[in-house]
């Protein structure tokens, strides 16, 4: 049989602690688990941003370096397609582009600009109150070569 401790100031019985630990760990654990959902969520959402944005550059560039406006279109879709794919983000792309910069006559300079939107899959964390899925869209302008040959 134990038999409490006595407070040295009080001649009273001290309250024992032992349970504190368990109880500060129920409390404790799911905010750590939420956080870490959330660290994840934002990890996520970072990493597809960086792919659209590589996959836009690269769209961009394949398009500006391309002689005709549908060769540019055919060449910017599947380099787009191809950065995806490679850096790892399992999304059905949209790929608008603007060729405006190819009607220009030869010897003047123009742009061509890419847009690449992706919906990044957030549903396989499943945490209550998450968002299912965020949209990234990002643009990236590339020039023509103003002496490039038709």
């Amino acid at each position: 049989m134990t038999v409490p401790a006595i407070c040295p100031r009080r001649r009273v019985r001290c309250r024992d602690d032992a349970g504190n630990a368990v109880v500060e760990a129920a409390i404790l654990a799911p905010l750590f688990v939420l956080f870490l959902a959330a660290l994840l969520v934002a990890m996520r959402i970072q990493h597809g941003s960086a792919v659209v944005s590589q996959a836009a550059a690269d769209a961009a560039r394949h398009a500006s370096i391309a002689r005709t406006a549908s060769q540019a279109r055919a060449d910017a879709t599947a380099s787009a397609l191809a950065t995806l794919r490679d850096k790892g983000l399992h999304c059905t792309p949209q790929v608008a582009l603007d060729l405006s910069g190819f009607a220009r006559p030869v010897g003047r300079e123009g742009t061509v600009a890419a847009r690449v939107r992706c919906v990044v899959a957030l549903s396989d964390i499943a945490l209550p109150g998450m968002p299912g899925s965020r949209t990234v869209t990002r643009t990236h302008r590339s020039p023509v070569d103003p002496y490039r040959g038709r």
